[in-house]
């Protein structure tokens, strides 16, 4: 194994860490919620390292990006799922705010095929605070059953994220990764204009 392998590896331990909260929430229930929130860290902390691994080893590249923002589709709705699984009485209350994430990530993907042919992957800063957002959010949900104010701010967080990802997408004037925010997007699309 290589060393530029090690984001590849951060990226698959995120996905297995996922999966293995939805199987505990299945099959152990109740006794398995703080195992699941350890799981949830584990899962945070090698989305944080799997990036900066990558940038110190020169290893980033567009499919990289790519597969790291479907890892964290895979993550999130699985952790997401085990709340849900361990808490049935919050999926009233969750349901609509995922459901309404969910059309907002798919938006910003559909406009971004309809652009430039290639699903989104802005890897914007408001996307990464709405991660640290939905861990502390889902590590609540998942220890003691309620949101609270917790759940407001991850919710607001979430909305902003998928707003800006989405005038990233429709600002830019050709299709890019890791993009910090709608200035660097407007910046870029100023440059390709001169």
């Amino acid at each position: 194994m290589t060393p530029r392998a090690i984001p590849y590896l951060l990226i698959a331990l995120r996905v297995a860490a996922g999966l293995l909260i939805l199987a505990l929430a299945l099959f152990v229930g109740q006794p398995a919620r703080a195992l699941c929130a350890v799981l949830l860290a584990v899962g945070v902390l090698s989305d944080i390292f799997d990036g900066v691994i990558a940038r110190r080893l020169g290893s980033v590249t567009d499919r990289l990006r790519t597969f790291d923002s479907r890892a964290d589709v895979v993550f999130w709705l699985c952790a997401t799922a085990a709340v849900l699984v361990l808490h049935p009485g919050l999926m009233a209350v969750l349901w609509p705010l995922v459901l309404v994430l969910g059309a907002m990530e798919l938006t910003a993907h559909a406009v971004s095929f309809a652009r430039f042919r290639k699903e989104a992957s802005p890897h914007h800063l408001l996307s990464k605070l709405f991660g640290l957002a939905l861990w502390a959010l889902l590590t609540k949900l998942l220890l003691t059953g309620t949101g609270g104010v917790v759940l407001s701010i991850a919710f607001a967080m979430g909305v902003a994220s998928q707003l800006e990802a989405l005038a990233i997408m429709l600002i830019l004037p050709t299709w890019r990764c890791d993009i910090r925010g709608v200035g660097q997007a407007l910046a870029l699309r100023r440059r390709s204009h001169q």
